[in-house]
């Protein structure tokens, strides 16, 4: 479902949702489909919420070393400073490993899997929204499933994987004009 036909259906205003961005996912697709990474996190988690109620916006992503990378590290602490600001925002991060002087991220899925599936089984929400169009996730959207709540991916196209889509109960796709009032 494209996000302008998602945000003219607006849902059920008693529908719990927690929204999990994955952070690098989401930046990069950003950068590539909109040339900017300047999302107003409030009005983007409104406009996924479409509605409903907002439980917590998640955002993961790992961080970069100051030592090896000063500049591009103290950008992305103003980044994630700035979005401590947004209402209902919870951060979760982990340190980025050097691999032969190559920047890994690792941790940071699992970290995702793990807060929507023991969200579901706390029953925290009634709907997880998974910002990612990482493929790795669809077992975890399976086994939420599985629990008794309700699973949608949005990422853009060009990042999406047709087994997440599959497994999510909704798609919804992101694309420039869709964000266009979610930019700073």
């Amino acid at each position: 479902m494209g996000l302008s036909e998602f945000s003219q259906s607006p849902g059920d205003r008693a529908e719990r949702v927690q929204i999990y961005i994955d952070g690098s996912n989401l930046y990069h697709a950003l950068k590539t489909e909109c040339g900017s990474t300047k999302l107003d996190y409030f009005r983007f988690s409104k406009l996924l919420a479409n509605g409903r109620k907002l439980i917590r916006l998640n955002y993961y992503t790992a961080t970069l070393d100051p030592t090896r990378e000063p500049e591009p590290a103290k950008r992305h602490q103003k980044f994630l400073d700035s979005l401590r600001h947004v209402p209902y925002v919870s951060i979760k991060h982990r340190p980025l490993h050097y691999a032969k002087g190559l920047p890994l991220e690792k941790g940071v899925d699992i970290l995702i899997a793990t807060d929507m599936l023991t969200g579901a089984l706390r029953n925290c929400y009634d709907t997880a929204i998974l910002v990612s169009g990482d493929g790795d996730f669809v077992e975890v959207l399976e086994e939420i499933k599985r629990a008794g709540k309700q699973v949608e991916n949005a990422t853009f196209l060009s990042s999406r994987s047709d087994a997440l889509i599959n497994a999510a109960d909704l798609f919804i796709g992101l694309t420039k004009e869709g964000l266009k009032d979610c930019f700073r």
